[in-house]
C-alpha cells in the first residue's frame, strides 16, 4: 500500500492514479477470493441435491444450476482458471514496485526482496486472496456461493471459455483421448454439424491466438523487452521462462495425478517405483494436506514471477513488437496474451496429461523434489496468517458448516468448528495476554517515572516523589482490597458462618460485622464513597504535569498515555480492580480473612455513619412513594431521636451536595479546574455533567440487567428497546464481556471526571468564593468531587434502575453503551488482570471456596479455571519466546568473541580451530548427558526386545551392563563431562577482561554475557544438556544407537580404568564402614593381583589429587588463577571451596532425593528438616523443576570453578612450583582443576549422599538449595532446550521406546502401601514416561532413574449454589461466580476435531487413502 500511494508502483506506467489503483488491487484481490472458494463449493455440491438448499440459499441453487447444467462445470473450470491467472496478472501491474522503489525507507536488503521482487505482493495475494477462502468454502459451501458476485463470476467463467479464447486445449483432450482409446464423457447431446463448425474454429482461433501469444513473449525475451530480471542473458531468460512453465505445470498435474491415484489398487501402484516413493511420501501422516497447502503458495508465487517476465516493457522511444502500432502494442503490454500461454501451456494441457497418465506422471523423479518443497513451504508457517483471517471471516460473515441446512445440525455461532480454529482462538487469546501484559509494564514504568522525576501533580501538594510512590502503591492495593472485598462479603451472606468460623477467624469478624443488620447496605454506600475518593487520590498522585516526558517519548505516545492518563488508568484498573475482583469470585473466605479488609469495613461504615452520603436516602425514600413500595430494612424501626439524626444527617449531606456543586461549577466556570485546555466555559459545564451521567447510566445497567433476569419474557417483550437491548447483553457470554469492559469504562470516566473537578489554581489566583487558604487547601483535594460524582454520577443513578429497571434499559442510548463495552473487553486491553491474577493466586496460596465448605482437595499451584490453563500457557510461549532469543543473542556474542581472536584457545592457537573444536564439544556433550540416562533407563528391559531393530543401542548396553561397568561408565562420564566443560571454558572464554563484542556500547551486558561467561554457559546447557536428556528421557533406544555413544562408553570406562579418580573409592570405602553397609558388587572378588592393582591405582590417584590440589591452591594464592579481580587470595581459596561444596550439595542432593522415595513416609517424618525439604521437593511438580533448574546451577557452577581454576601463566615467566614449561604448559590445560571438580566436587558428595539420604537431607541449606532451583526452572532461561529437543526430533526421527518395546511402565513394581496417608514419597513419581504427547510434562534424566512426573487429573471445583443475592450488590466478581464462568481446568479434547482438509485414513503397506476419504 506504502508503494502504491508513493506512486512507486507500476500502476503510474498505465497512468492509473494511486485512489484507482488501491481500489483496483482491493477489487482483484477479492474477486480472486471469490474464484478460489467458488470453485471448491460448486464441485463439491455437485452429488447435493438442489432441494435441500433452494429455500435457504436461493443465490447458491442459481450458481449451481447454472454450472452443474450439462458440461457446464468443465467449461467454467476452463474459464475460471483463464480468469485467476488473468487477475494475477493484473495485480501484478498494480502492485509491483518500479525501479528503485522505496516508500518507507527500509534497509536495502529487506527492501529488495519483499517489495522489488515481489514477495509482499505475492505473500497479501497468497494468504488473502487464495488460501483464507479456500479453507472457509471447504466447510461453508453453501454459505460461501449464496451472493450474486459468485454468480457473475460464473457466467464470466463460462463466457471466456464460450468465447473459444481457450479452445486450443481440447486439442491436446482429444489427442490424449486418441492416444489411451478413451472416449471423452460429456453430460450434453453429441454436436450437429454447425456445432462441431463452431466448436473446431474456435480451436483453431485459439491455436493462433496461442501461437501469436507464444510468439510475442519470445520476441519480448530476444530484445529484451520483457519484465526478466536484468543481468539475465537472452538465451537463459526464454530458458527460465518456460521452466518456471513446467515447474507450475508439474504442480497442477501433481494433484490431479494424486486424487486419481486414490482409487488406483495398491499393487499396480507398487509396479512403478518412483510413483509409490513419491505416493508414499504424499500420503504419509498429514503430508498430503500440507502438501495441498504448500503447492497453493508455489504456484502462486511462480505465476506472479511469469506474469513479471512476460509482461512487456518497452522504453519510451523503443521499437514495438513486431512494429505493430501503439495501439495494439498498449494492448500487448497488458499481460493478456501472458495469460493465455500460462493458462493453456502452464496449467490446462498439464492437468489434462495427469489425468490421463496418472501413474507415469507421478514417476517423475522431479516430483519427489516439489512434494519436499511443498512440505517445507507449509511447514515454514509463512502463509499461516490465513487461520486467522479465516477464523475472522467465519465469524464476521457468520458463516455455518453446511450440516448445520443439510443435517439439521445445531448452529455454531461464533464457536470453533474445526482444530485450526481452536488453535487460533487460543493464539488469539495468548496475543491479548501478552500485549496486555506488555502494555501494563510500560505503563507502570511510566508513571513511575513521572514520580520519580518529580513531574507529576504530587509535587503541586509538596508530596516528595518517595512519599508519592508509597502513597500511590498504598492507594492502589487499598482499592484492590475494596474492590474485592465487596464481592467476599456479598458473596459470603448466604454462607453459614459455622462452617468458616475455625479456618477463617478473620474473614469471621468481617462478616459479623457487614452482615449484622442493615450494615451491607451501609457498607456498600460508604465504599463507594471510598472508591470514588482513592481514585481522585490515585490521580493527584500520578497525574503528569505540563510538558512532563520523563523518558524522552515521542510526542504522540506521550501525550496519550502521560499527558491524558492512559497509563494512570490501565494500572488503576488492572492492578487496583480487576485483579482482585477475579481472584475473590473463587476465594472469597481467603480474600478477606485479613485485618486490612476489616478496617476497610470500618472505614466504609464510617463513612456512611457520618451522614456526607445521606443525601442518597432521599432519593431513596422518593422513589419508594413513587412505586409505592416499602423501603426494606434488617432493623427495628427507628425511634424519635434515631429519625432526628438520620434526618439530620440526610439535611447536612444535601447542604453539602449543593455546596461541592456549586465549588465544581464555580470552577468550571472560572477555568480553575483541571478541563482540558481550550474548552469554553460552557462545554466544560455540558461535558462534565455529561460524563456523570454515563457514569450513573453504567452504574444503573447492571442493576437493571439483574432485575431483568428474573421478569418473564412476556414482559420484557412489551418495551422493544428494552428487549433490543436485553438481547444483546445475554447473547451467548456478553454479559460477562459487557461487565468487564464496564468496568474498565467506568474507571475510566471516573478518572476523567477526578482530573476535571479538581481545583487547579495557579498561584496568587483568586481563591474559589473567596474562602481562605486554609479552606482553599481543603477544596484543592478533591473532597467535595468526589461527594458529587458518588451521589449523583452512582448511587442515585443505581436507586432508579434498581425501581424501574425495564424503563432504565429503554433509553437507545444504552445499545451503543453495551457495544462500546463489549469492545473494550474485545481489545484485551486489561487482560493482563487475568495474568496478575494468576500469578497472586499462586504466591498467596488462595484456595477456593468449596476447598474449606465442602472439603474439595486443595489445587495448590494446579490452575483452576480453563482461564487459568489459558494463561500457564501464556506464561509458556513468553518463556519459550524469551529462552530463544536469549540462545540466539548468547551464540552470537561466543562466536563473535572466537572470529574476533578474543577467546583463550581463538588467540593462542586460530579462530576456526576454537569453533570447530567448540561445536564438536557441545555436541559430543550432548552425547554423554543422553547416553548416561539412556544406559541406565536401559538396564531393566531385555535386550532381546531391541537386538535386532537397535544393533548399536545392543552393542553399548551389552558393555555398559556387563558387571560393574555402569558405575565405572558414570565414573568415567563424569570427569569427561567436568573436562570438556573446563575445554568449553577455553574456547569460548575471553582472553583479556576488556574483550567486546561488536563495538556494543552497553557495559553491563558485555559484562555479563561475555565476560563473565554467561552466553557459553547458557549455550552449553541448553544445547549441550538439556536438549539430549528431554529426548534420551523418551528415545533411550534410538538416542544411544550410534557408534558415536559406543566410543563415548569405551573412553568413559577406559578413564575409570586408568585409576585416575580411584581415590574417590577411599570416600566409598570409608561411608561403607560408617554405616555398615557392604559395598554392592554384580562381579567376583577381586583376586591378589587385582586387588593390589586396584589400590596402587588408589594411592596414585589420592597422590594425584592432592598434588592436583596443591597446584591449585598454589595458582589462587598467587593470584594466577582466572579469579576475579581485588580479590584477596585468602577470599579466593574460600570462594573455591564454598563453590565446591555447593556443587556436590547439588550432586549430592538428587541422589539422595531418589534414595528417599524408597523410603516410609513414617521414617522421614521423624527427620524434620528433612521432612520439610521433603516435603518441598516432592510438591506438585517441584520435582522435575528441581531436576532442570539442579542442571543449570551445577552447569554454571562447573564453569565458574573451571574459569578460577584456570592456570593463565605465561610460559617462562613464574611458572608454579618452579616446573618446566613443558609441564607448565600441561597444568595450564586444566586437567587438574578437572580432576579436583570431579573428585571433591561431585562423585565425593554422591558417595555420601547415597550412603546417608535423610542426614544429608537435613542440612537446612539444602532448602535453600532447592528454592534456587525451582526459581530458575521458573524463569524459562533455558525453556528453549524444549523447543530444540522437538526439532531434532522431527529432523532425526526419534521414535519413543514403547514403538519398539512397548509400555515399560508395565513393569515397573506396584508401590507398597504405606501406613501414613497411604504412600511413600516416591509413588507419585513415574518412571520412563514414554507418552510424549502430553506437552505438560517435563522429561529429565536422572543418575539413578529416569523420572517424569505425571500431572494430577484435574478436579471439579464448581461451587454450590450461594443462595440468591440482591442484584444492586453484584460486583464483577460476583456476576462472574453467578454466570458460571468458573470453568473446571480440562484437558483440551480438541485434538480429535476433524481439520480444515481432510487427513486421509491409513492403510497397511503403502499407506494410501481409502477412495471414501476424499470427494
Amino acid at each position: 500500500m506504502a508503494g502504491i500511494f508513493a506512486e512507486q508502483s507500476t500502476a503510474v506506467n498505465y497512468d492509473i492514479p494511486p485512489v484507482g489503483a488501491f481500489f483496483l488491487f482491493w477489487f482483484l484481490i477479492c474477486w480472486l477470493a471469490v474464484m478460489e472458494g467458488g470453485q471448491g463449493c460448486l464441485v463439491g455440491l455437485q452429488s447435493i441435491e438442489k432441494s435441500k438448499y433452494a429455500e435457504s440459499h436461493p443465490q447458491t441453487l442459481k450458481n449451481t444450476s447454472v454450472a452443474h447444467k450439462g458440461d457446464n462445470m468443465d467449461r467454467f473450470i476452463v474459464g475460471r482458471q483463464f480468469l485467476v491467472v488473468l487477475v494475477i496478472f493484473l495485480i501484478n501491474m498494480c502492485g509491483s514496485a518500479i525501479e528503485d522503489a522505496d516508500p518507507l525507507g527500509l534497509p536495502p536488503g529487506i527492501n529488495s526482496v519483499f517489495l522489488t521482487n515481489g514477495v509482499a505482493m505475492m505473500i497479501t495475494t497468497i494468504v488473502i486472496g487464495q488460501l483464507t477462502t479456500q479453507v472457509n468454502a471447504a466447510l461453508c459451501m453453501l454459505d460461501f456461493i449464496n451472493n450474486y458476485f459468485m454468480l457473475l463470476t460464473t457466467y464470466v467463467s463460462l463466457a471466456i471459455e464460450y468465447s473459444g479464447i481457450l479452445h486450443s486445449v481440447y486439442l491436446v483432450q482429444y489427442g490424449f483421448a486418441f492416444i489411451t482409446k478413451t472416449p471423452i464423457e460429456s453430460k450434453d447431446p453429441p454436436r450437429g454439424f454447425i456445432g462441431n463448425v463452431f466448436f473446431w474454429g474456435r480451436v483453431l482461433m485459439s491455436t493462433a491466438i496461442l501461437c501469436f501469444a507464444l510468439a510475442v513473449t519470445i520476441k519480448a525475451l530476444l530484445t529484451e523487452q520483457s519484465g526478466m530480471y536484468e543481468g539475465v542473458p537472452v538465451a537463459v531468460s526464454i530458458v527460465i521462462f518456460f521452466l518456471l512453465m513446467c515447474i507450475a505445470g508439474l504442480m497442477e498435474g501433481m494433484q490431479i495425478a494424486a486424487f486419481a491415484l486414490i482409487n488406483m489398487p495398491e499393487e499396480e501402484i507398487q509396479t512403478h517405483r518412483v510413483a509409490a516413493s513419491n505416493c508414499k511420501l504424499m500420503f504419509t501422516d498429514q503430508n498430503l494436506e500440507s502438501f495441498l497447502i504448500g503447492r497453493q503458495i508455489f504456484v502462486a508465487s511462480l505465476i506472479f514471477i511469469v506474469a513479471k517476465i512476460a509482461t512487456i516493457s518497452i522504453d519510451e522511444g523503443g521499437e514495438n513488437i513486431f512494429g505493430v502500432g501503439n495501439g495494439f502494442q498498449k494492448f500487448l503490454d497488458t499481460g493478456l496474451l501472458g495469460a493465455v500461454v500460462l493458462t493453456i501451456i502452464g496449467s490446462l494441457a498439464w492437468r489434462i496429461i495427469a489425468s490421463s497418465f496418472p501413474l507415469a506422471f507421478m514417476s517423475n523423479p522431479i516430483v519427489n523434489v516439489i512434494i519436499r518443497i511443498c512440505l517445507l513451504l507449509e511447514a515454514s508457517g509463512i502463509c499461516s496468517a490465513c487461520w486467522i483471517l479465516v477464523r475472522f471471516q467465519k465469524r464476521l460473515v457468520g458463516y455455518e458448516p453446511d450440516d448445520v441446512y443439510l443435517e439439521g445440525a445445531p448452529k455454531n455461532g461464533s464457536e470453533p468448528i474445526t482444530q485450526h480454529d481452536k488453535d487460533v482462538d487460543r493464539f488469539l487469546i495468548v496475543t491479548r495476554y501478552v500485549y496486555s501484559l506488555a502494555l501494563l509494564i510500560f505503563c507502570v514504568v511510566l508513571v513511575m517515572a513521572g514520580i520519580s522525576a518529580e513531574q507529576s501533580t504530587a509535587v503541586n501538594y509538596d508530596i516528595p516523589p518517595v512519599g508519592a510512590f508509597f502513597l500511590f502503591w498504598f492507594l492502589i492495593c487499598w482499592l484492590a482490597v475494596i474492590e474485592g472485598g465487596q464481592g467476599c462479603l456479598v458473596g459470603l451472606q448466604s454462607i453459614d458462618k459455622d462452617s468458616y468460623a475455625e479456618s477463617h477467624p478473620k474473614t469471621l469478624q468481617n462478616t459479623s460485622v457487614a452482615h449484622k443488620g442493615d450494615n451491607m447496605d451501609r457498607f456498600i454506600v460508604g465504599r463507594q464513597f471510598l472508591v470514588v475518593l482513592i481514585m481522585f487520590l490515585i490521580n493527584t498522585c500520578g497525574s503528569a504535569v505540563k510538558e512532563a516526558n520523563p523518558l524522552g517519548l515521542p510526542p504522540g505516545i506521550n501525550s496519550i498515555f502521560l499527558t491524558n492518563g492512559v497509563a494512570m488508568m490501565i494500572t488503576a484498573i488492572v492492578i487496583g480492580q480487576l485483579t482482585s475482583q477475579v481472584n475473590a469470585s473463587l476465594f472469597m473466605l481467603d480474600f478477606v480473612n485479613n485485618y486490612f479488609m476489616i478496617l476497610t469495613t470500618y472505614v466504609s461504615l464510617a463513612i456512611e455513619y457520618s451522614g456526607i452520603l445521606h443525601s442518597v436516602y432521599l432519593v431513596q425514600y422518593g422513589f419508594a412513594v413513587v412505586t409505592k413500595t416499602p423501603v426494606g430494612s434488617k432493623e427495628p424501626p427507628r425511634k424519635f431521636i434515631g429519625n432526628v439524626f438520620f434526618w439530620g444527617r440526610v439535611l447536612m449531606s444535601t447542604a453539602i451536595l449543593c455546596f461541592a456543586l456549586a465549588v465544581t461549577i464555580k470552577a468550571l466556570l472560572t477555568e480553575q479546574s483541571g478541563m482540558y485546555e481550550g474548552v469554553p466555559v460552557a462545554v466544560s459545564i455540558v461535558i462534565f455533567f455529561v460524563l456523570m451521567c454515563i457514569v450513573g447510566l453504567m452504574e444503573g445497567m447492571q442493576i437493571a440487567a439483574f432485575a431483568l433476569i428474573n421478569m418473564p419474557e412476556e414482559e420484557i417483550q412489551t418495551h422493544r428497546v428494552a428487549a433490543s437491548n436485553c438481547k444483546l447483553m445475554f447473547t451467548d457470554q456478553n454479559l460477562q464481556a459487557f461487565l468487564i469492559g464496564r468496568q474498565i469504562f467506568v474507571a475510566t470516566l471516573i478518572f476523567i471526571v477526578a482530573k476535571i473537578a479538581t481545583i487547579s489554581i495557579d498561584e496568587g489566583g483568586e481563591n474559589i468564593f473567596g474562602v481562605g487558604n486554609g479552606f482553599q487547601k481543603f477544596l484543592d483535594t478533591g473532597l467535595l468531587g468526589a461527594v458529587v460524582l458518588t451521589i449523583i454520577g452512582s448511587l442515585a443513578w443505581r436507586i432508579i434502575a434498581s425501581s424501574f429497571p425495564l424503563a432504565f434499559m429503554s433509553n437507545p442510548i444504552i445499545f451503543v453503551i453495551i457495544h462500546m463495552c463489549l469492545l473494550l473487553e474485545k481489545t484485551g486491553i486489561c487482560s493482563s488482570a487475568w495474568v496478575l491474577a494468576r500469578f497472586n493466586k499462586k504466591l498467596v496460596g488462595y484456595e477456593p471456596d468449596d476447598v474449606y465448605l465442602e472439603g474439595a482437595p486443595k489445587h495448590g499451584s494446579e490452575p483452576v479455571t480453563k482461564r487459568d490453563k489459558d494463561i500457564d500457557i501464556t506464561i509458556t510461549v513468553i518463556k519459550y519466546i524469551c529462552s530463544v532469543a536469549l540462545l540466539i543473542f548468547c551464540v552470537i556474542v561466543v562466536m563473535s568473541g572466537i572470529f574476533s581472536d578474543q577467546t583463550v584457545l581463538a588467540k593462542d592457537i586460530h579462530p576456526s580451530f576454537a569453533f570447530v573444536l567448540f561445536w564438536f564439544l557441545i555436541i559430543w556433550l550432548a552425547v554423554m548427558e543422553g547416553g548416561q540416562g539412556s544406559l541406565v533407563g536401559l538396564q531393566r528391559v531385555d535386550k532381546d526386545r531391541y537386538a535386532v531393530s537397535h544393533p548399536r543401542a545392543l552393542k553399548n548396553t551389552t558393555i555398559a551392563h556387563k558387571g560393574n561397568n555402569m558405575e565405572r561408565f558414570i565414573i568415567g562420564r563424569q570427569f569427561l563431562v567436568v573436562l570438556f566443560i573446563f575445554l568449553i571454558n577455553m574456547c569460548g572464554m575471553p582472553a583479556d577482561d576488556d574483550a567486546s563484542i561488536f563495538d556494543f556500547n552497553d557495559k553491563v551486558v558485555v559484562e555479563i554475557f561475555l565476560r563473565n561467561g554467561l552466553a557459553m554457559m547458557l549455550i552449553t546447557i541448553v544445547i549441550g544438556q538439556l536438549t539430549s536428556q528431554v529426548n534420551a528421557a523418551v528415545c533411550m533406544l534410538d538416542f544411544i544407537n550410534n557408534y558415536f555413544m559406543l566410543m563415548t562408553t569405551y573412553i568413559s570406562i577406559g578413564i575409570e580404568f586408568s585409576g585416575l579418580l580411584h581415590s574417590v573409592y577411599l570416600v566409598q570405602f570409608a561411608f561403607s564402614k560408617l554405616s555398615g553397609h557392604p559395598i554392592k558388587s554384580k562381579e567376583p572378588p577381586r583376586s591378589g593381583i587385582k586387588k593390589a592393582c586396584f589400590w596402587v591405582q588408589v594411592v596414585l590417584s589420592t597422590a594425584l589429587i592432592c598434588f592436583a590440589l596443591a597446584v591449585t591452591l598454589e595458582a589462587l594464592l598467587k593470584s594466577q588463577g582466572g579469579m576475579w579481580d581485588n580479590i584477596p587470595p585468602a577470599a579466593s581459596i574460600a570462594i573455591f571451596f564454598a563453590l565446591l561444596c555447593f556443587i556436590g550439595l547439588l550432586e549430592g542432593t538428587q541422589i539422595a532425593a531418589f534414595e528417599i522415595m524408597k523410603m516410609p513416609e513414617k521414617e522421614v517424618a521423624q527427620h524434620g528438616v528433612a521432612a520439610i525439604n521433603c516435603k518441598l521437593l516432592f510438591s506438585g511438580r517441584h520435582f522435575q523443576a528441581f531436576l532442570v533448574g539442579r542442571q543449570i546451577l551445577v552447569a554454571c557452577l562447573m564453569f565458574v570453578v573451571a574459569n578460577i581454576v584456570t592456570i593463565r601463566i605465561d610460559v617462562g615467566t613464574e611458572n608454579i612450583f618452579s616446573v618446566g614449561n613443558g609441564f607448565q604448559k600441561f597444568l595450564n590445560s586444566g586437567l587438574l582443576g578437572a580432576v579436583v571438580l570431579t573428585i571433591v566436587g561431585s562423585l565425593a558428595w554422591r558417595i555420601v549422599a547415597s550412603s546417608f539420604p535423610l542426614a544429608f537431607m537435613s542440612n537446612p541449606i539444602v532448602y535453600l538449595i532447592i528454592r534456587i532451583c525451582l526459581l530458575l526452572e521458573a524463569t524459562g532461561i533455558c525453556s528453549s532446550a524444549f523447543l530444540l529437543a522437538m526439532i531434532h526430533r522431527t529432523i532425526v526421527n526419534y521414535q519413543p521406546d514403547e514403538v519398539y518395546i512397548g509400555n515399560l511402565n508395565n513393569d515397573l513394581p506396584k508401590p507398597t502401601k504405606r501406613t501414613s496417608r497411604g504412600e511413600s514419597f516416591g509413588m507419585s513419581i513415574q518412571r520412563f514416561q514414554a507418552e510424549e504427547e502430553d506437552e505438560d510434562d517435563i522429561e529429565m534424566n536422572g543418575e539413578t532413574a529416569t523420572c517424569v512426573q505425571n500431572i494430577p487429573p484435574a478436579r471439579s471445583t464448581t461451587p454450590a449454589l450461594r443462595g440468591r443475592r440482591t442484584p444492586e450488590h453484584l460486583t464483577l466478581g460476583q456476576t462472574i461466580r453467578r454466570l458460571n464462568t468458573r470453568e473446571v481446568c480440562e484437558h483440551d479434547a480438541d485434538d480429535d476435531d476433524e481439520n480444515i482438509i481432510s487427513h486421509p485414513v491409513i492403510q497397511p503397506g503403502l499407506r494410501f487413502p481409502r477412495k471414501d476419504e476424499h470427494t
